[in-house]
Formats: structure tokens, C-alpha cells, sequence
């Protein structure tokens, strides 16, 4: 036995040697030195019993509970749902009806120098935007000559 408990203590003792050591402390033939492990062997066999006695199933006692279906509710769903539908269309769709074209000016002129002074006051207006962006750039160009003379570049 005390090799038994031995291989017990070390965790290397299979079940049927561990069948046989409950078996040993159940008896009333247990040597005296082995007295002080009683205890621990009997609770195994305690806890094994209250296993078994136990019914963790509870769940599956228990019914599913069953709702009678509204079918009241789910028609009233499905036509509030066609409803908000037709209505997102109504909308979208009065947009388009009452919407003409209005604003049919291409921006063409009738008359020829009228043409000519809005051609004039146009490129006008390019020629000045055109003007302030290269004195934006005459920096780049300081910058541009400097690094020439130091690279020698030309």
C-alpha cells in the first residue's frame, strides 16, 4: 500500500490503482500509519456518490415556452412597410414632376459685341488670375537661379 500511495502522492497511479486505494480505506482493514489518509479517500467516494445522486439537467426539464403567433401584428408590420415604401417614392417622384426646365440659358448671346465684350471681360479675368499666380512663382525662380550658380547646372 505505501508503494500505492506513493505513486498516488506523485501523480503517476492509474485508475485501477486508484480503485484499489478507495477500496483499502474503505475496509476496516486499514494499518494504523494509513489512518491519517482515511479521510481524504472517503471524501472522494462522498464526492463520486453526490455526483451521481445529482440531476445537473435542469435545463432540459424545463418546457420551452410557446408564444401563440400574432399574425395581427406581422400584417400590420408588412403594411407599414409597403406604406413608408410608397411614400419614399410619392416623394422622390414629386421632385421630378414639379421640376421644369427652367434655366434653359446656355450662356449664348443674340447679339455679336455683346458676345464679344463678356469673350473680352472673361479672358480678362484669366489673364489677372494667370499674372498673380506667376508673381507667386517669382520666388521659385530666385530659388531656381541660385541653385544653377551653386550646381553649375548651366
Amino acid at each position: 500500500m505505501n508503494e500505492l500511495l506513493h505513486k498516488y502522492w506523485e501523480g503517476q497511479s492509474s485508475l485501477e490503482e486508484e480503485q484499489k486505494l478507495i477500496a483499502y480505506f474503505n475496509s476496516e482493514t486499514v494499518a494504523p500509519e494509513h489512518e491519517v489518509y482515511r479521510s481524504i479517500f472517503n471524501a472522494f467516494e462522498e464526492e463520486s456518490v453526490m455526483k451521481e445522486d445529482l440531476d445537473f439537467d435542469a435545463f432540459a426539464k424545463l418546457a420551452p415556452e410557446e408564444k401563440p403567433k400574432d399574425h395581427s401584428k406581422i400584417r400590420v408590420l408588412k403594411g407599414l412597410g409597403i406604406a413608408a415604401g410608397l411614400a419614399a417614392l410619392i416623394a422622390v417622384g414629386s421632385n421630378y414632376i414639379g421640376t421644369t426646365k427652367a434655366n434653359t440659358d446656355l450662356g449664348t448671346y443674340e447679339d455679336p459685341k455683346e458676345a464679344y465684350y463678356a469673350t473680352v471681360e472673361a479672358l480678362q479675368l484669366v489673364s489677372t488670375k494667370f499674372n498673380n499666380g506667376r508673381k507667386n512663382l517669382k520666388p521659385l525662380s530666385e530659388i531656381n537661379n541660385k541653385t544653377e550658380k551653386v550646381f553649375k547646372t548651366k
